[in-house]
């Protein structure tokens, strides 16, 4: 199958992304892996090796360490039968995409950037919406 097929997909929270995404996974069938919600996963998974640190991490408004980041995406991606990817919230930080490079650099075809701007006005009030829809999820 070669080397996955990764497209970055980045943008402030409620910028549309997941939208975006979704479409996207419908309209050509990449897979949608979404950092945050990786995240989320694996913290909440019992004798996870990594949640209790991204539990710390998450409580004091940090991000978490990219190695755990790329790590847990890298997992998604080898367990899945396809190979092409979008990577939603994620390089949030050029340490992150330090820690990318070094990681994962060799291992993939990075094809793209895909950044949605959105004002800061419409992504509160998107937010804002989500939160009062009892969505759950926090800023990572």
């Amino acid at each position: 199958m070669g080397k996955p097929n990764v497209i970055f997909v980045l943008g402030g929270p409620g910028a549309g992304k997941g939208t975006q995404c979704v479409k996207i996974v419908e309209q050509f069938g990449h897979v949608h892996l979404s950092a945050g919600d990786l995240l989320r996963a694996e913290r909440a998974s019992p004798g996870s090796q990594f949640g209790e640190l991204i539990e710390h991490h998450i409580t004091n408004g940090t991000i978490v360490p990219v190695e755990i980041t790329c790590s847990l995406l890298e997992r998604a991606m080898t367990q899945s039968e396809k190979n092409n990817f979008l990577i939603d919230g994620f390089p949030r930080n050029e340490d992150n995409l330090q820690g990318w490079n070094k990681a994962m650099g060799e291992k993939v075809n990075l094809q793209c950037v895909l950044f949605f701007h959105c004002t800061q006005e419409i992504c509160m009030a998107r937010c804002l919406s989500r939160g009062a829809a009892g969505s759950g999820r926090l800023i990572l």
